[in-house]
């Protein structure tokens, strides 16, 4: 209990302050996470702990994703998902993984193979954070927000085999995934799905049984993903996605989202513990330039692949920054590189830092972005944007101006 008063009174301080100078609410988690954390006050010390926990906000939130999508619809984004979600990953992974690769060989003493891995991890961006800030502007179910969606969903399968090759890479790494385990996870997920346990559940017309059996259902496919080597926020949004023509699809949506919501912000609490101050002030400059390439290289070839999609100019700049952060599969796979003995301590936590600050600039500069006029590719006096729906086409891809309001 002592715990959860901590957590609910720094988000309550912190929060409201950022939101009220416009910075909206993950900077104001990330700060309360820093206050709170080993770093500050020690008032939290178990942040791997509550990094994990907190990894069940992104499976919930990737789940309410999946119900919006049909597998009709889901098919219909292949090309986002595995054209451009591997062109992105290419790109920005060969760019980062020479920048950052280089500078940590030269700087921290890694061998290349450690230091390549970590300049490719960073190409991954973070799924809670991009997606809540294109809710917050209501673009999720626009062109933006479906391709922004499909470079995040690719994203996370990519960062699997990453986990893999850190363990492999490792003096300790000797499993990968079984292929059979992950077939018998698909497998188990889509019988579940023909016995409608749901229906069952909603048969006693009781709400919190409702609610239990979503949790259930969400947290079951997640746990069976992860055991079988998966990414658990992949098994959460399987099983959106077969539930989304289901007629309960509204009901889980109003049941899952209170959770969603409040472990997403642990998430970015937890995210803001896990920066290591003393790091920060032994390092700062190779931060500050850390988390300006990284921005910057992901930026750029981010918005060349926005002109390609064809994507509104007002647009295009808002997809490159608002996956330009690192992301938390980043965390993963540092540690993994760290329990393996390819990083040491410092090292690990220096570039947690950097992925955890470049977190919490992205939403100053897409507020920021909301200041430059339209005509310099800004965001500013533009109209409520309109939700892309099955019965309604994308805009034109040589649209370059806003829609009248």
């Amino acid at each position: 209990m002592n715990l959860i008063l901590i957590l609910l009174l720094a988000a309550v301080l912190c929060v409201p302050i950022t939101q009220r100078l416009g910075l909206g609410a993950i900077p104001g988690y990330l700060i309360a996470g820093v206050l709170v954390g080993p770093s500050c006050l020690k008032l939290v010390t178990n942040v791997e702990t509550m990094v994990d926990v907190s990894q069940w906000g992104v499976v919930m939130m990737l789940f309410i994703i999946g119900l919006e999508l049909s597998p009709k619809r889901l098919w219909a984004m292949r090309n986002e998902v595995f054209l451009l979600g591997t062109l992105q990953m290419l790109a920005c992974g060969l760019l980062l993984g020479l920048v950052f690769g280089a500078a940590l060989r030269h700087l921290a003493g890694m061998e290349w193979q450690a230091a390549v891995l970590c300049g490719l991890s960073l190409a991954l961006s973070s799924t809670a954070v991009a997606l809540r800030l294109l809710d917050e502007r209501t673009l999720t179910r626009t062109p933006l927000g479906r391709s922004a969606l499909g470079v995040l969903l690719f994203q996370d399968m990519a960062a699997i085999p990453m986990l893999v090759a850190a363990g492999l890479l490792g003096s300790d790494g000797t499993s990968a995934p079984s292929f059979k385990e992950a077939v018998v996870a698909v497998a188990v997920v889509l019988v579940a799905y023909r016995l409608r346990l749901l229906g069952w559940a909603a048969k006693a017309k009781l709400n919190e049984l409702f609610t239990a059996a979503a949790l259930l259902m969400v947290v079951g496919a997640a746990q069976l993903f992860d055991y079988a080597g998966l990414s658990a926020g992949l098994g959460g949004f399987l099983v959106g996605v077969q539930m989304a023509e289901s007629r309960y699809r509204n009901d889980l949506e109003k049941a899952i989202e209170p959770f969603k919501g409040l472990l997403l912000g642990l998430f970015f609490v937890a995210i803001g513990m896990s920066i290591n101050l003393t790091v920060v002030a032994n390092h700062w400059m190779f931060i500050i330039a850390g988390v300006t390439a990284l921005l910057l290289v992901k930026a750029l070839v981010l918005y060349g692949f926005a002109r390609f999609l064809g994507l509104p100019r007002y647009h295009r700049l808002l997809f490159a920054v608002v996956l330009a952060q690192g992301g938390e599969f980043s965390f993963a796979i540092f540690n993994e590189a760290w329990d393996n003995h390819l990083v040491n301590g410092e090292q690990r936590d220096l570039l947690s830092v950097v992925v955890a600050v470049s977190m919490g600039v992205v939403p100053v500069l897409i507020k920021l972005l909301e200041l430059v006029p339209e005509n310099r590719g800004g965001m500013a006096e533009l109209p409520v944007a309109v939700a892309v729906t099955d019965d309604a086409p994308p805009p034109s891809s040589t649209q370059d101006k806003p829609p009248a309001a």
